[in-house]
């Protein structure tokens, strides 16, 4: 015959899984609790020694520095540069971080950028960009100076003509320049290409 055990009532049955373990490892809390501490103690001291690190970083750089900003990949092609060059035209201390703002050669790019957006050309800056006069030089936004670079400074217009860009509606035609693969790169009807 079999013997029935008793069901444990619900006053019996641990409310969380939490419960479960401090019911049969007590000792687990502990342990579970020392090595919380120990992560957050590790992660911690690798976040200063980074902080650190981007602040001796910045202090490196001077004015007029060449430096560079990574091109999206929406912004260019698979064979264009993957880098704009730019000058360090001016340093500010805002907080814990150190902002830079920069020029290219086709004007003052208006965001701020942080140490960690900029790539170090100090060693190899283009002759064209140290010769600029930053005194003289428009405003102008980081995706249009992607723009002019990746098109070899031509102009930075695009189109997205429904026809055969062989008139004059075409951005592209309009300025006398062939269209690019940033221009409706997916049909094959165009008539301004190379």
């Amino acid at each position: 015959m079999l013997s029935k055990s008793p069901i444990p009532s619900t006053c019996d049955v641990p409310s969380s899984t939490n419960d479960v373990f401090n019911i049969f490892s007590p000792r687990h809390t502990l342990v579970r609790k020392q090595a919380e501490e120990n992560y957050l103690d590790t992660a911690n001291k690798k976040r200063k020694k980074y902080d650190e690190h981007l602040n001796n970083l910045a202090e490196q750089f001077k004015l007029r520095d060449c430096v560079s900003i990574p091109i999206h990949s929406v912004d260019r092609t698979n064979t264009d540069a993957k880098l704009l060059p730019c000058l360090i035209i001016a340093k500010e201390k805002k907080g814990d971080d150190v902002g830079f703002r920069l020029a290219c050669q086709f004007g003052e790019i208006q965001n701020w950028y942080t140490i960690e957006s900029l790539v170090d050309l100090r060693s190899s800056c283009p002759s064209q960009l140290k010769s600029i006069d930053i005194n003289n030089l428009d405003g102008i936004t980081f995706i249009e100076a992607c723009k002019l670079f990746v098109r070899g400074a031509v102009n930075g217009a695009t189109c997205d003509c429904k026809g055969q860009c062989d008139t004059k509606h075409c951005t592209c035609k309009k300025k006398d320049v062939f269209c690019s693969t940033k221009c409706h790169s997916k049909r094959g009807n165009c008539k301004n290409m190379k």
